[in-house]
């Protein structure tokens, strides 16, 4: 069980240095261009209306956390890899009327709802590419 939550220790640590820079330039290149609330207002709505820039995002979000499952990172490194970039664009959610607990706890909530649910869907596509495709099975070195 904790081969398949960790992963390969190399990928994984690989992975969450990839997660941690990713929320650091997103939290940078969101506050440099002030698209907070761009985001925001693309994000599913409760009459069902979805921007197509959140659809992107996730798509790539599922992207990257696939690639990350097939190459052999587990599914915690995965989540955290899907939830870095929500992570940095929540840092940057303020208003005048939110308490320090709110700011300090919505980036993670944000992390834990979008990066789970992206997270778990990119690595049991990847997990499922790798078993159709092992990588070894692609291989340049291969006899």
């Amino acid at each position: 069980m904790a081969g398949r939550l960790v992963g390969r220790p190399a990928s994984a640590v690989a992975v969450i240095a990839l997660a941690v820079v990713a929320a650091v330039v997103t939290a940078r290149r969101v506050a440099a261009t002030d698209t907070y609330l761009q985001i925001q207002y693309a994000l599913p709505t409760y009459d069902g209306s979805i921007g197509p820039i959140a659809v992107t995002a996730g798509a790539v979000l599922v992207g990257l956390a696939a690639l990350s499952a097939y190459v052999g990172a587990g599914l915690a490194p995965t989540a955290f890899l899907a939830g870095g970039p929500v992570f940095g664009w929540a840092v940057n959610h303020f208003s005048s009327s939110i308490t320090p607990q709110y700011a300090a706890t919505f980036p993670l909530e944000m992390a834990v709802l979008y990066g789970g649910c992206i997270g778990l869907v990119g690595y049991l596509l990847g997990r499922g590419v790798r078993t159709l495709v092992p990588p070894s099975a692609l291989s340049p070195l291969k006899s």
